[in-house]
């Protein structure tokens, strides 16, 4: 029995808008993704930009807020409407200089990023580690995404797997599969 909905952001809750970042911007979020952490993610984007940490972390919390458009505002509420018990995660590889652009845009039980946690998609360890926080057994998690590698590293792990594509009603997709 699903008890845990543990969404990607990128591709799932969120979308990117094209052609609105400078140089410096497209050089930084070309970063973004498997960070196994915030140190590496700096010392990469100081091999590509002449910024200070300080400098890179305030410009990528501003790309963060830029370049993603939400795609559902009400999609975790639609969702504790039909399910009021589901815990809602949202689990992605990213750096966690993405945190308040979440908190800001969203409603959820628990965040997960890989840049805190140290693992990233689609190692098995990352998805042991999602169920470790929510404290569910992983048989009861269903893991969305939008990168089948993703999916299935879920799927190997245990957990149930969702793969969402282009144009999907992410809303409908989820409750036809919890049904």
């Amino acid at each position: 029995m699903i008890k845990v909905l543990a969404f990607d952001l990128v591709g799932v809750l969120v979308s990117e808008k094209a052609d609105i970042l400078n140089e410096t911007e497209d050089k930084l979020e070309r970063l973004f993704g498997p960070n196994k952490s915030d140190a590496e993610y700096l010392k990469q984007a100081k091999e590509r930009v002449e910024l200070t940490d300080n400098e890179i972390i305030e410009i990528t919390k501003s790309i963060c807020n830029k370049l993603y458009k939400v795609k559902d505002i009400e999609l975790f509420k639609k969702i504790k409407n039909q399910y009021p018990d589901m815990k809602i995660v949202i689990a992605t590889n990213h750096v966690s200089y993405i945190k308040e652009f979440i908190e800001n845009n969203f409603n959820f039980d628990n965040l997960i990023i890989s840049a805190d946690i140290n693992m990233i998609k689609p190692n098995i360890d990352f998805y042991e580690k999602v169920s470790e926080i929510v404290n569910v057994d992983i048989n009861d998690i269903l893991f969305i995404d939008d990168n089948q590698d993703n999916v299935d590293g879920a799927i190997s792990s245990g957990m149930q797997g969702l793969k969402i594509n282009h144009g999907d009603d992410v809303y409908e997709r989820v409750i036809n599969t919890i049904i």
